[in-house]
């Protein structure tokens, strides 16, 4: 998308909301690729000395622990320079142009929410989001992204502590048997995909995400699969020994108990950190004056004066994203019935209340210093990965095979919790707010046309006519709120949470389309100079033509 530049904007200097994330991100990506660099220096060693196969194994684990380091470099260094122009944020609903007319895509909910004074929010799904919107109350009517996210990780939450202590279980049970490798080895899938669960989906909880509300998960399958750790830490002491081959496996409970803690430890802070924020709707309030009205002129006449009383109250110059354009047309015949309307907002303004200004101020705001904790942690686990990295494949000569897998593990576990924690606390940096006007006018009744004319058509060369369209008591209504949006990222899809009346605003314009009714001019008449000195000589020539008559009679 392009990017528009006035210098007259003060969008443009508005603070980047990822400066903190930033350098987070920036941290761990060096201490990731320190421990990156250490270990393609060890697989150098190795090399020299032809252990070949050993150098290559630590070649793979450098590879991992670079790709981290390159993958938070690339977002710290993407999110540097902060721009937000005059096309963002994205609409309510879809913007017609300026030639348009009719009714953008999504204009109708805008509509419905003025008229029923109401923000509408979707229902609680399923046993967990209807537990967790009975527990916190508010978080029913917050955007819908905070309240997709909380829900995911209230779920993550529940899945990830059932199996850590199903884990912890097992490894109690199964501690010095046979069986305790299969069962250790058996928690590394259901481990992974527990933490894979945020990213199973990248584009439901996504700041750039411009579809309709993302919908979080019922989270009845997470009950299911609670029951069915209670069983399998119930019956698995007593039929592992039976079905399982008697193999000597080493145990993995390392990396699983890692990759559970350090996920719970992840989504615990940010869960806390959305609880803090939710941002639910305050006030619903809209302005709303109805009148009847009368004109000698076709009503879509109307619509110029309404133009113009837009133009006057642009936002800083800036036109306003028009999402409902519908004249009246009156052009079917000679009398029926009519019907328009007009739906504008002004460009949205960010709130400067929604940033923080230095970290001291983050750190007194309940949810930013949850947030800041979050980013801690994705260094500390960065850090852990990068060191472990370095420490273990320095060692590799000298280690058995299961020392590796076991080693190799733990660095993808470490480097797994450290891009979660990065990856969830984006969406909570990218929260913008911002304040716009929203402003519906619409029209209805009858009309019915005639033919007038004036002038003298026996001794008069200047006469007049024109076809009349009458409109008597027709409707009019002019809706007017100020609202309060929140978006996650520029382009992200806005939330409307508050809106506040502005009863003078819709008073003033009811009374400003009347009287501009009511000035409506019935005859045509001649303006312009020339037309009226020629008017003029037509006259005096008449007039002289008729005394010539008279004198000869």
């Amino acid at each position: 998308m392009s990017f528009e530049f006035n210098r007259d904007d003060t969008f443009t200097k508005y603070p980047n909301p990822y400066r903190f994330e930033n350098v987070f991100l920036a941290i761990g990506a060096a201490a990731a690729l320190a421990g990156g660099i250490a270990s393609v220096i060890h697989a150098r060693e190795f090399f020299m000395v032809h252990e070949d196969r050993v150098a290559l194994i630590v070649v793979a684990v450098a590879v991992l622990v670079l790709g981290l380091a390159v993958k938070l470099l690339i977002q710290a260094l993407s999110q540097v320079r902060f721009y937000l122009g005059r096309k963002f944020p994205l609409g309510l609903a879809g913007e017609l142009a300026v030639t348009d007319k009719g009714m953008g895509e999504g204009a109708d909910k805008v509509l419905e929410t003025l008229r029923h004074r109401a923000i509408e929010f979707p229902e609680p799904r399923g046993a967990l989001e209807s537990l967790l919107c009975s527990l916190v109350k508010d978080l029913v009517t917050s955007p819908t992204e905070v309240r997709a996210a909380a829900v995911q990780h209230f779920r993550a939450l529940i899945a990830m502590g059932a199996l850590l202590a199903s884990l912890l279980v097992s490894y109690l049970v199964f501690a010095g048997t046979s069986c305790e490798g299969f069962a250790s080895w058996l928690y590394l899938p259901m481990s992974g995909l527990s933490l894979l669960t945020p990213f199973m989906a990248p584009d439901r909880l996504s700041p750039s995400d411009r579809h309709d509300t993302p919908v979080a998960e019922t989270g009845d399958r997470a009950l299911t699969k609670l029951v069915g750790l209670v069983v399998f830490s119930i019956m698995a002491p007593v039929l592992l020994p039976r079905v399982t081959p008697h193999v000597s496996i080493a145990p993995m409970w390392i990396p699983s108990a890692l990759l559970l803690g350090g996920s719970m430890i992840s989504s615990g802070l940010f869960f806390a950190a959305t609880l803090c924020h939710l941002g639910s709707a305050r006030s619903t309030d809209v302005s709303c004056e109805q009148t009847t009205i009368a004109m000698n002129c076709p009503p879509g006449q109307l619509w110029a004066a309404i133009s113009r009383d837009f133009q006057s109250a642009w936002e800083r110059a800036i036109p306003n994203r028009a999402y409902a354009n519908v004249p009246p047309d009156v052009s079917r015949g000679e009398r029926g019935s009519f019907s328009g309307l007009i739906l504008e907002e002004t460009q949205p303004a960010p709130m400067n209340s929604s940033q923080l200004s230095s970290w001291a101020e983050a750190v007194h705001v309940p949810y930013a210093r949850m947030l800041l904790v979050l980013g801690a942690w994705g260094i500390a686990m960065a850090a852990f990965c990068g060191w472990t990295a370095a420490r273990a494949t320095e060692q590799f000569a000298k280690m058995s095979a299961t020392e590796i897998s076991r080693s190799i593990l733990v660095i993808m576990a470490l480097g797994m919790v450290a891009a979660l924690s990065f990856r969830i606390g984006h969406l909570l940096w990218s929260r913008i707010e911002f304040r716009s006007r929203l402003v519906w006018i619409e029209t209805s009744g009858v009309f019915q046309t005639s033919r007038i004319s004036v002038g003298n058509r026996f001794r008069s060369n200047v006469q007049s006519s024109s076809t009349l369209t009458r409109v008597e008591g027709a409707t009019l209504r002019v809706w007017v709120a100020d609202i309060v949006s929140v978006a996650f990222g520029r382009d992200g899809k806005r939330t409307v949470i508050a809106m506040a009346a502005a009863d003078d605003t819709a008073r003033s314009t009811v009374n400003s389309l009347v009287a501009f009714a009511a000035n409506q001019c019935v005859v045509p008449a001649l303006t312009a100079k020339r037309d009226l000195a020629r008017a003029s000589s037509i006259g005096r020539l008449s007039a002289a033509a008729h005394v010539e008559t008279t004198a000869l009679g």
